[in-house]
């Protein structure tokens, strides 16, 4: 009977972090990527770190009460995840053909790489090694530098001519999301550490049910990308598979390169 309140307030957590993504982030980002004139790409990769915030609360909530293994297997399985919705979207909305494009073969490849590599150090068992998250904050560091040199057309500014967009509500907005996601993230972790020690549940299980969860707001992302490129009548570019791409690329080469290695971090202080 414990069990069932759990769950349902994981479903109560995952709720908001969805809605916050949904009325509060998407909208706000493409209001201020507008004023400040970025391209689909920049837009995408914003959305990504921003929906990459409840593994990054998960991670480090978790690492504080002593189950760091689940907040390692969220992020493997979220980024796995991640994979499996973007594809779905892809599929829902008929823009896979966009992906056989040879200009997405190294967002492709980062995506494919931050799915293999969590497994690996897994199967080597140095997930938890502080050379191990410093490596990885290399490797986020690389992909930045080759991102930026592969793709120097589509990192620079796309919108044109005049543009009236009022920053200070939509930067609300964003912080208003931002906080919520934080807070829901924050006791998703908790109730994570809750049943792993309490109900015996096991940190490998939980983690791929926080990796779902936290998942959730990349799926969100997807979806209203497709839509509002749908609704304004440009699906058939691949502007909005750009900045899909881009959203899952940047989510979860954060969520490898930066958000777990802080996990480690927090882990190594506490020992």
């Amino acid at each position: 009977m414990i069990l069932l309140p759990k769950l349902a307030l994981l479903i109560l957590l995952t709720g908001l972090i969805v809605s916050a993504v949904r009325f509060l982030i998407v909208p706000a980002i493409d209001r201020i990527s507008l004023a400040l004139r970025f391209g689909s790409k920049t837009r995408g990769q914003i959305l990504g770190y921003v929906t990459s915030l409840p593994e990054l609360v998960i991670v480090v909530s978790s690492a504080a009460a002593g189950v760091f293994a689940a907040g390692f297997w969220n992020i493997a399985s979220s980024n796995i995840i991640n994979i499996v919705l973007f594809l779905g979207a892809v599929v829902i909305f008929r823009q896979s053909r966009d992906l056989q494009r040879t200009a997405f073969i190294d967002e492709i490849s980062f995506g494919l790489f931050s799915v293999i590599l969590p497994l690996a150090l897994y199967a080597l068992n140095v997930q938890g090694s502080v050379f191990t998250a410093a490596s990885l904050l290399v490797v986020f560091v690389v992909y930045k530098m080759l991102d930026r040199r592969l793709n120097r057309r589509t990192v620079e500014t796309t919108t044109s001519g005049p543009v009236s967009v009022k920053l200070f509500p939509a930067l609300l907005s964003l912080v208003s999301g931002v906080i919520l996601i934080v807070t829901a993230g924050w006791f998703l972790g908790v109730v994570a550490a809750e049943l792993v020690v309490e109900l015996g549940v096991s940190a490998w299980a939980i983690g791929w049910i926080l990796g779902f969860t936290s998942s959730l707001p990349e799926l969100s992302g997807f979806f209203v990308i497709f839509l509002k490129y749908k609704r304004a009548g440009t699906l058939a570019g691949i502007d909005d598979t750009q900045e899909a791409l881009d959203t899952l690329v940047a989510s979860n080469m954060c969520n490898l390169g930066v958000i777990l290695p802080v996990g480690v971090m927090v882990v190594s202080l506490l020992r």
